[in-house]
């Protein structure tokens, strides 16, 4: 049923493209570029909510591959 649906979007997303100006096109990659990159560090933080405790401590390099490698 998932898979069904998710075609029924891709359909549809084809069919808005077709449509849209370059320009319109062009802003509307950047913000779902912008959406998606939200997403994944929400995603992230949420994650080392449960993972880390107050008070850890950690070095940039941890940080960063805690936020984006560490999925």
């Amino acid at each position: 049923m998932k898979s069904k649906t998710i075609g029924l979007l891709k359909i549809k997303m084809y069919s808005l493209i077709e449509k849209m100006s370059d320009v319109e096109l062009e802003k509307a990659w950047e913000y779902l570029q912008t959406l998606h990159y939200d997403s994944l560090i929400m995603t992230a933080i949420q994650k080392s909510k449960t993972s880390h405790k107050p008070g850890d401590i950690f070095t940039k390099e941890e940080t960063l591959q805690i936020l984006y490698f560490d999925k």
